[in-house]
C-alpha cells in the first residue's frame, strides 16, 4: 500500500494518532472537518445522477427490497437511476478490507441481497419539487466501493490494482458507479402525483470520509413523473424506459447492463412464441452461432422496439470458457415473447470501442 493511500485508510478507521487529525471521541471514524487534516491530500467526492427509469413492481414481503426497508408489498412505483460517484482526487480514496482477522472493521456492513460488504450511508436519495421540498426519500444507502470505471484519469489501472469489494475505495480519477438495476437503487414514488421534480443524491453526507471539499456532493437530475406509464412489454407491470440505449454514453461505460452506447439491428427477428431461441456471435460454446471480435455484449428484446436493461428479455457479455481461457463472444438464450419477434441489440463491453458481433439466431 502506498503511504498515500495509508494514510486515508488510517483516518478512516481513526487510527491516525496525530493530534491535529484525530476525529471526535464519539465518532472514532469520522473526519468532520478537512481542515483538520489539512497537511495531507485528501480525495474528492461528488454525485451524478443518470439513466433515470421508471418502473412498477410487485413486491413479496419475501423480497430483499421489503426485508432492506425499501419498500413495502404489493404493487409499487419505482423511480430507478444509476449513481456514479467520481472521486475528483488528487488522493486516492482507500477504506481496505472489511474484515480482518474476521472481525468487521467499523462503517461496514455486511448485505445480505448483495452478497457482500458494505460501507453504511454513502448516499442519500430524495425527490424534490420546485421549492426544493422532499416528496419521497430513498433509504440511505450503503455502497460497496470500488473502480468502476476511469472517470478523468488518463492511465488505466490493472485488474490487480482496482478496488473491489473486498478491499474497498475509489482511486484519484477513476468512479463507481451503482446501476439502477440493482436492490434498492430506487426512490419509491408510488404516491407521488405526476409533475416534474428532481431526484436529488448526496454522498458522504456525513462526512464519515475526509475529503478535500464537501460543497460538490451532491448531484441532481430534473425527471418527469406521468400518470401513465406506458407499456414497454416487461414483466411486473412493464417499464417506461425515458432514455435511449442506442445514444452514446457520457463517459466509458462498460458491460451488458448499461443503458447506452448500444447499437440496433434494423429490423426484428422471428421466432416461435413460447419456445426458446438462441441469439449470439459466439462460435465457440457449442454449435457455432456467429462470429465476434473483440469483446461484444449482446441484448434481445421483446417486440419490434429496443429496451432498457430491466425489460430485457436477456443479455450476456462472455458466453463460456473455452479450454480454460476467458471467451469474450457472447450468446443468450431466452423464451419468445408472444408476439414472435425480438430485437437484438449490440455493443461493446467498453462503450465507444470497436468491436464485431454477427449475430445468429437457433
Amino acid at each position: 500500500m502506498s503511504p498515500r493511500r495509508a494514510l486515508i485508510a488510517a483516518l478512516l478507521t481513526g487510527a491516525c494518532t496525530s493530534p491535529s487529525s484525530a476525529p471526535p471521541a464519539d465518532v472514532p471514524h469520522d473526519l468532520r472537518d478537512a481542515s483538520e487534516v489539512s497537511d495531507v491530500s485528501l480525495p474528492d467526492l461528488t454525485a451524478e445522477v443518470r439513466f433515470p427509469l421508471l418502473q412498477e413492481r410487485v413486491f413479496s414481503a419475501a423480497s430483499c427490497d421489503v426485508i432492506e426497508g425499501c419498500s413495502v408489498p404489493g404493487r409499487r412505483r419505482l423511480l430507478r437511476f444509476d449513481l456514479t460517484t467520481p472521486n475528483l482526487g488528487p488522493a486516492d480514496l482507500h477504506l481496505g478490507a472489511p474484515t480482518v482477522d474476521g472481525r468487521v472493521q467499523p462503517g461496514f456492513q455486511w448485505g445480505d441481497c448483495h452478497g457482500h460488504y458494505h460501507f453504511e450511508g454513502y448516499a442519500e436519495y430524495r425527490l424534490v419539487d420546485a421549492m426544493g421540498r422532499d416528496v419521497a426519500r430513498g433509504r440511505k444507502q450503503a455502497f460497496c466501493l470500488e473502480d468502476t470505471d476511469r472517470y478523468n484519469a488518463t492511465q488505466p489501472l490493472a485488474d490487480r490494482d482496482r478496488f473491489s469489494c473486498s478491499n474497498q475505495g475509489i482511486h484519484a480519477g477513476w468512479m463507481d458507479v451503482y446501476p439502477r438495476g440493482l436492490d434498492c437503487q430506487y426512490i419509491d414514488v408510488t404516491d407521488v402525483p405526476p409533475g416534474t421534480y428532481r431526484i436529488r443524491a448526496t454522498v458522504n453526507g456525513e462526512r464519515r470520509i475526509a475529503e478535500a471539499r464537501y460543497d460538490n456532493n451532491v448531484g441532481e437530475l430534473t425527471v418527469e413523473i406521468p400518470a401513465v406509464l406506458p407499456d414497454a412489454g416487461a414483466v411486473d407491470g412493464g417499464d417506461a424506459a425515458v432514455i435511449d440505449p442506442t445514444l452514446p454514453c457520457a463517459t466509458t461505460e462498460q458491460g451488458e447492463h448499461r443503458d447506452c452506447g448500444w447499437d440496433a439491428e434494423q429490423g426484428t427477428r422471428v421466432c416461435t412464441p413460447g419456445a426458446m431461441v438462441t441469439v449470439g456471435c459466439d462460435p465457440a460454446c457449442g454449435e457455432p452461432l456467429g462470429a465476434c471480435a473483440s469483446d461484444p455484449v449482446l441484448r434481445v428484446c421483446a417486440g419490434d422496439a429496443i429496451c432498457a436493461d430491466l425489460a430485457a428479455l436477456g443479455s450476456n457479455d462472455d458466453a463460456c470458457p473455452v479450454d480454460g481461457a476467458r471467451n469474450p463472444c457472447s450468446r443468450v438464450t431466452v423464451t419468445c415473447p408472444p408476439s414472435g419477434r425480438i430485437r437484438v441489440l449490440t455493443g461493446p463491453y467498453r462503450a465507444g470501442s470497436a468491436y464485431t458481433c454477427r449475430v445468429e439466431t437457433r
